[in-house]
C-alpha cells in the first residue's frame, strides 16, 4: 500500500477523510498535510485512541518533537492537527484548538470585541485632557478622529498617522483615501464612512477657524508641521483603554493596533452571520487592508475563541472552512 492509496482506519478517518475532500472542494492540492494525516492516523491506531475527540493530551503527544524533526516540520504537523480540530469544531465536536505553531516568536494580536470597542470610544468621547489649554483641547479633538478612522478603515498606526490633506477626498458619499507607500511599497484607496468623513472634516475646519492651523497633514501634532508620532499615540489609546472597565490590572492589554485587528474580526464574522460566502469576500477586504493574500487577513481570526461559535453555526451550510494560516503581519 502506497500513501495515495493509504486507508484511513483510526478512530478520526471520517473527519480526516471530510477535511482533505473539503479542502480539494475549495481548490487546494492538500497533499503535504494529507501525508501528515496518514502519521496522524497509525500514531492514534499505535497509541490506542477509540474516542474522536481532540483532546489537550493528544495535541501535546502528537506535538513532541521527534529525534531529528526540525521545528519547521514540526510546525507543519501541528498545523495539519489545527485544521483538523477546526474542522471539526465546525461540525459541533468540542475539540481542543492547538495554539498556532512557528519556529518563530509571534505576538498573538488582542482582539477587541464590539462592547469593548464601544466602551473605548465613550471613554474617548469624553476624555478631557488634564492640562487646559489650546494646544492639548486640539489634540483631544483629533485623537476623537484618528481613532475612529484607524478603527472604521482597519488602518495601520503609520497610514493613519502620515495621511495628509492631499491624500483623502471627504466629499458626501464618494469619501476615500489614497495610502501611499505602505507595508509592501504598495499604494491603495481606502474608502471611508460618511460619519468618519464627516468628523475628519470637521477636523480640518476647526483646525483652520478656530486655531488657524494650515498643516499638510491630515491630522497634525503639536507642532502642526509635524505628523503624530507612532508612540503618542499608542500612549493615549493605553491612556484612554485605563479608563473604561475592561482594563484590568496584570493582564494581558490591548495597544492601538488592536483597532485595526477588531475591525477585520468584526467584519468577517457580520459577513458570516449575514450568511456570504467568505472566501468569495475575502480578497476584497485582504485588498482594502493592504495585505499581500487573504491568508494574512485569516491570521486575526485565529486569534478569537468567539470565532469558533461563528463557524460551528455557519460552517456547515456555507460549505466552507477558515483555512489555516502561516504567517501575519
Amino acid at each position: 500500500m502506497t500513501l495515495d492509496t493509504y486507508e484511513f482506519s483510526s478512530c478520526f478517518a471520517p473527519y480526516i477523510e471530510g477535511l482533505i475532500q473539503r479542502k480539494h472542494e475549495e481548490g487546494f492540492l492538500f497533499n503535504s498535510a494529507r501525508h501528515i494525516l496518514i502519521s496522524f492516523d497509525r500514531f492514534c491506531i499505535r497509541n490506542g485512541y477509540h474516542t474522536p475527540v481532540v483532546t489537550k493530551e493528544i495535541s501535546s503527544e502528537w506535538g513532541m518533537q521527534r529525534s531529528g524533526e526540525g521545528r519547521a516540520y514540526l510546525g507543519n504537523r501541528m498545523s495539519a492537527l489545527r485544521q483538523l480540530s477546526l474542522y471539526m469544531a465546525s461540525l459541533g465536536i468540542d475539540c481542543y484548538i492547538p495554539a498556532k505553531f512557528s519556529a518563530k516568536s509571534k505576538t498573538l494580536a488582542y482582539v477587541l470585541n464590539e462592547d469593548e470597542v464601544r466602551s473605548f470610544f465613550r471613554e474617548l468621547d469624553s476624555y478631557q485632557p488634564a492640562i487646559r489649554g489650546t494646544r492639548f483641547e486640539r489634540l483631544a479633538m483629533e485623537y476623537r478622529a484618528i481613532y475612529r478612522l484607524i478603527f472604521c478603515c482597519g488602518l495601520r498606526v503609520s497610514e493613519a498617522r502620515l495621511l495628509k490633506r492631499s491624500d483623502v477626498d471627504l466629499s458626501a458619499g464618494k469619501a476615500k483615501a489614497m495610502i501611499k507607500q505602505s507595508k509592501g511599497r504598495k499604494d491603495r484607496v481606502v474608502f471611508i464612512a460618511d460619519d468618519v468623513a464627516g468628523l475628519c472634516s470637521e477636523c480640518i475646519n476647526i483646525l483652520q477657524e478656530r486655531y488657524g492651523i494650515y498643516s499638510e497633514y491630515l491630522f497634525p501634532a503639536g507642532d502642526p508641521e509635524k505628523p503624530f508620532r507612532a508612540a503618542s499615540l499608542n500612549a493615549k489609546f493605553k491612556e484612554i483603554w485605563s479608563r473604561t472597565p475592561y482594563a484590568r490590572p496584570g493582564c494581558r492589554q490591548p495597544t492601538i493596533h488592536s483597532l485595526r485587528h477588531s475591525f477585520v474580526v468584526i467584519r468577517m464574522n457580520k459577513w458570516m452571520e449575514e450568511g456570504k460566502n467568505l472566501n468569495a469576500m475575502m480578497p476584497y477586504l485582504s485588498a482594502y487592508l493592504g495585505h499581500t493574500s487573504p491568508q494574512d487577513t485569516f491570521y486575526y481570526y485565529h486569534q478569537i475563541e468567539s470565532s469558533f461559535r461563528i463557524i460551528r453555526k455557519k460552517d456547515i451550510s456555507s460549505g466552507s472552512i477558515i483555512p489555516e494560516v502561516g504567517g501575519y503581519e
